[in-house]
Order: structure tokens, then C-alpha cells, then sequence
């Protein structure tokens, strides 16, 4: 939760408003402002102000009007006089808000100390003055605030103070921690538990997690710190799980089953999962994101008719319809009810899920051998959500490019060239087609636009690189690319299968091994394999070759690739 005080600043001047409305009928004496008609429209100008108003309601028009001129400090000068006229609590708020955004550290002070007079029970005054005293390193004025924010309200959300801590200067930060700690020690506030621990252990490993162990022995903990705590465990899953299982007294806690049937969902456990879910869902209907979870594991276990009456019910949320449309087609599709799975696609209109809708909309075109259908989806879909042209456009391209329509995605990312002519994104897609239809001249001049972009990318330039060894008799320039781009990316899988085959390509295979070995550690990928195969076989180590090939085929049993490289190999 923000503090009150950092989130009521843009509403400031209707404070000052309602103040107006307010004490505007207390003004019995003096005058505000002497006026004359201006030589424009009969408007009237400001000519003078009388500072000797002494009425609340006339200091507060004299501040505002000060404001207005832009003389800020006049304005607190004022606000926080006529704060002390009246027992008004927005007076009080309007004239710390003031001093907060220009006033002195005396003023701020004066400020908010007359705020907490007013209005000894504010959470927002109370607020103000833990800030203030925690920038001002007064730890006695901080705890005293923090102390009685919780004895007014037990349950207390302090979580903004986890990144109020992140923001102060070191020194401060250790006696500000110092403070919640000792406050935290003594107090059954789970907020402000997992304040200190998350801060803990940003300042050292571990150290947070060890201090919140020995502050849930010690309490009645609630359910949501449990489940902090558990998930200081991950990425170990089954830790996490663990952990929940030793505090029994939780188990019914729906927060606590709903997130324990994920992990064990992650961990390959659906029917754990299955079981966990249903029973919250049974106890509980309106958990329409753990509805969610229960009719994707549905579909992944097979059992499509439960998975499509999970997700039906879905459709009256409209948080989560598009979600319920995307998957209910995913498993029309599994049915094979291929005009039913369309219509489900066409009806995703939130969000990213538009974007895969269109994709899977596209594949089912292709599947009834009809590309100029998938490309009429994505052009209407360009039109329906306009936003999310420049996502839609890279989709279609690399949907085409992967079905070896290369040439019809360049047209696509041309016309999106026009709208954003230094997309890197766009740039690198149409290189990409470029050099799947044979023209290594406009993939090199898009991939140098790129550069030109972002000078020395590493990613362009290995791409550029292992173009122009690939596809043209320029090894030196190719080797002198890729060469600055591993200098950057020492431990890139793609760049180390790069430098293998433009040195292979320069004959120097003895050198081309150690890369092609620490390309294919780091990556069984089947491009890997056909490089990495290649060499062993030009070094006469054909049984190896095929060992990586097979491998290779594992990680893509359709990979055109490996089956190029091996017929070429073995017609030469």
C-alpha cells in the first residue's frame, strides 16, 4: 500500500475547494483583494493583497491566490498560520502537503506536528511523520509513529515500506531496518514481518528468512506470511510445498491450496493438483483465476469435456472471457471441430491473447490449405486493435516465415516499416525473410540498419555475421563480426556455433571443435547438431557425427537442417 501522503497530492486543490465551501462564510473582515476592471474583456486583475487578514477562511483565499501567483512559500507561510486558527482537519493536511512539496525542515515539521494535534488517529498524518523522521534519521520520533499506526489499526498494511527502506541512503536504510526489526519483534502485524524479512535479506542472503523463521515460532502467524515465507523457497517447488505442510492449522486456507496445487502442478503432480483445485473451487466459485488454473490442467490431463464446462463458466467473467474463449478453441481444436474452434478464436478480444488467437486462427488456415485466409485474420485484426498493429504485424511474419511463406512476410513488414521505421524488432524479422528467400543483400542492409540503431549489438552482429558465412564467400568479415560479438557474449550457445562454422568454412576445423563442444554443451539445438555433425565428419569421426545428428533430431525429428547437411554430405 502507498502511503497517504504520497497519494493525495493530485487531489490537493479539491481539499482546498471543499475548504473554500467550508469556512468562505467565517470571512467577516478585512479585504481580500483590491481589484480593477483590466483593459481586456472586463476582467479583473490582482493589484494588491492584504497580508493583515487574521480569519482562517481569509488566509486560506490569500494562500490559494498566493499559489496561483507561483509564490509557493508565501502560501505555507499562510497555509500553516491558519492551520493553527482551527481545529479543521484539511486545513492541517493542506499545510503539510505544502510543506512537504516546498517548505523547510522546520516548516514541515510545524506542519505535520500540527497535523497529528488535529487529528491524533490519521493514518495519513501519522504516515507523514514516519517519513519525515525516517529521511531526518530520528529514530525515536519514527518508531513512535510506526508504534502507533499499529496500536490503531492491529492489521495494518505495511508493505509500502519496503520500498520507502529501498530508496534511502545506506546509513539510513540500517537504522530504519534496525527500528522495524526491533517494532516488528514484539508485534503480531504479518505486514510488517515481511517487510523486514524481504528487506533482510536484500542486505544479506538468506539473513530475512532466518529472522522470519524465529517470528513464526514465536506467533499465531496468519495464512498470507506462511505463504511469504514458503515462497522464499523457489525456485525449489518442493521445499515450498513443504514448508506449507508443517502448519496444518492452514490447510484450509483457500489462498494457501490454491497456491500449493500450482506447485505441485509445476512439478508434473496434475492429479495432486486436480484434486487440490477442485476441492477449492467446490468451496468457493468466484476464484475465477484458480478456475482458470483447473481447466488448463483439465486440458492437459486429457480431459477436454470437464476442461470445456470449467472454462464455459467463465465466459459470464468479462476479466477472464477472452481467457475462457482462447482455450475453449484450443480445445475445439483438440476435437477436431475446426469450425467451432474459429469462432471460439474470433471472440478473444483482450489483451495478448488476440495476438495467439490470430496465430492459432492462421494455423487452422494453413491446416484447410488456405494462407490467404490466415493472412485476411491478421489484416482484420490489424483494423479491430489498432494498438496492437506492431505485435500482429511480427506475428504474421513469423508465421509465414515458419511455414515457408518468407516472401509474403515482407510485404507485411515493409508496410509496418512505414509506421515505425527504426523497429528493431520489425528490421530483424524482414532480415530473417530476407535471407530465407535467397536475398542476402537486403537481409545484410536490414541487419546494418540494425547496427546502425544499436552500434556493436552482439546479436546483430553474430546474426550478420553467420549470414555472411553461411551464404556468401566472406569468411574474414564474417569471422571479424562474430568475433566482437562473442567478446560480449562469452557464453551465447548460437554465437559459439557461429565462430565453429565460419572457421569451419575457413578450413580450420581443429579450431571450429571447441566451439561446436561448448555451442552443443550449452544447447542440444538441431542447427547445433547439423554444424557440429558436419565437422566430425570432415574430421573422418563419421559415428560420431551420426550420434549428434540423432541427438539433434531428438530436439526436432522434422529438421530439414540436419537431413540438407547429411545428403550433401553424403552426395559429396
Amino acid at each position: 500500500m502507498k502511503p497517504k501522503l504520497s497519494e493525495m497530492w493530485d487531489c490537493s486543490r479539491a481539499y482546498a475547494l471543499l475548504v473554500f465551501l467550508t469556512l468562505a462564510g467565517c470571512q467577516t473582515e478585512g479585504t481580500l483583494l483590491t481589484e480593477h476592471p483590466t483593459n481586456q474583456s472586463n476582467k479583473t486583475a490582482i493589484i494588491q493583497i492584504n497580508h493583515d487578514i487574521q480569519t482562517t477562511s481569509g488566509l486560506i483565499l490569500l494562500a490559494e491566490a498566493e499559489l496561483a501567483r507561483g509564490n509557493a512559500n508565501t502560501a505555507l507561510s499562510l497555509y500553516i498560520r491558519a492551520s493553527h486558527n482551527t481545529k479543521n482537519v484539511d486545513v492541517s493536511e493542506r499545510a503539510a502537503f505544502l510543506a512537504r512539496q516546498t517548505g523547510s525542515d522546520q516548516q514541515i515539521e510545524k506542519a505535520i506536528e500540527r497535523w497529528t494535534v488535529v487529528d491524533p488517529e490519521s493514518r495519513g498524518a501519522l504516515e507523514a511523520r514516519l517519513i519525515f523522521a525516517a529521511e531526518k534519521n530520528r529514530l525515536e520520533t519514527l518508531e513512535g509513529s510506526l508504534t502507533k499506526l499499529l496500536s490503531l489499526e492491529p492489521g495494518y498494511r505495511a508493505h509500502w515500506l519496503a520500498s520507502f527502506w529501498s530508496g534511502l541512503p545506506a546509513d539510513q536504510q540500517t537504522s530504519f531496518l534496525s527500528v522495524l526489526t526491533s517494532i516488528s519483534s514484539g508485534s503480531n502485524n504479518g505486514s510488517l514481518a515481511m517487510v523486514v524479512a524481504e528487506a533482510k535479506n536484500r542486505t544479506e542472503a538468506s539473513s530475512g528468512t532466518k529472522w522470519l523463521d524465529l517470528w513464526l515460532s514465536t506467533k499465531q502467524p496468519p495464512a498470507n506470511v506462511v505463504l511469504f515465507r514458503a515462497r522464499l523457497e523457489l525456485p525449489d517447488r518442493k521445499a515450498a510445498i513443504r514448508f506449507i505442510d508443517r502448519f496444518r492449522d492452514m490447510s484450509s486456507d483457500l489462498d494457501i491450496r490454491s497456491q500449493v496445487a500450482r506447485w505441485h502442478g509445476l512439478e508434473g503432480d496434475n492429479d495432486r493438483a486436480l484434486a487440490i483445485l477442485r476441492g477449492v473451487i467446490e468451496e468457493d466459485r468466484s476464484r475465477h483465476q484458480d478456475l482458470l488454473t483447473l481447466g488448463l490442467l483439465e486440458i492437459q490431463t486429457d480431459n477436454l469435456d470437464s476442461a470445456e464446462a470449467r472454462l464455459k463458466s467463465l465466459l459470464a467473467s468479462e476479466q477472464y472471457r477472452s481467457n475462457a474463449y482462447y482455450h475453449l478453441g484450443k480445445v475445439a481444436v483438440q476435437k477436431k471441430q475446426t469450425d467451432l474452434a474459429i469462432n471460439r478464436f474470433l471472440r478473444v478480444e483482450r489483451g495478448d491473447l488476440i495476438v495467439e488467437a490470430r496465430r492459432q486462427l492462421a494455423d487452422l488456415a494453413i491446416s484447410q490449405d488456405n494462407p490467404q485466409q490466415a493472412h485476411r485474420w491478421f489484416s482484420e485484426a490489424r483494423l479491430l486493435f489498432p494498438d496492437l498493429k506492431h505485435q500482429l504485424s511480427l506475428a504474421e511474419a513469423r508465421f509465414q516465415t515458419l511455414n515457408d511463406m518468407a516472401g509474403s512476410a515482407i510485404p507485411v513488414l515493409t508496410e509496418a516499416l512505414l509506421r515505425e521505421p527504426e523497429s528493431v524488432d520489425i528490421l530483424y524479422t524482414r532480415a530473417l525473410a530476407f535471407e530465407q528467400i535467397g536475398d542476402i543483400d537486403g537481409a545484410e542492409t536490414d541487419l546494418r540498419r540494425i547496427l546502425d540503431l544499436k552500434p556493436n549489438d552482439p546479436d546483430t552482429m553474430n546474426a550478420l555475421g553467420y549470414t555472411l558465412a553461411d551464404r556468401t564467400d566472406r569468411y574474414q568479415e564474417a569471422l571479424v563480426l562474430i568475433e566482437k560479438a562473442l567478446e560480449q557474449k562469452p557464453e551465447s550457445a548460437a554465437i559459439l556455433d557461429s565462430m565453429g562454422w565460419v572457421l569451419l568454412k575457413l578450413g580450420r576445423l581443429e579450431n571450429a571443435e571447441p566451439y561446436f563442444v561448448r555451442a552443443w554443451q550449452k544447447s542440444r539445438d538441431h542447427e547445433i547438431a547439423a554444424h557440429y555433425g558436419e565437422l566430425l565428419w570432415l574430421l573422418g569421426r563419421r559415428q560420431d557425427a551420426r550420434e549428434i545428428w540423432d541427438l539433434g533430431y531428438e530436439s526436432n525429428p522434422e529438421s530439414d537442417k540436419i537431413r540438407a547437411t547429411i545428403k550433401r554430405l553424403s552426395d559429396s
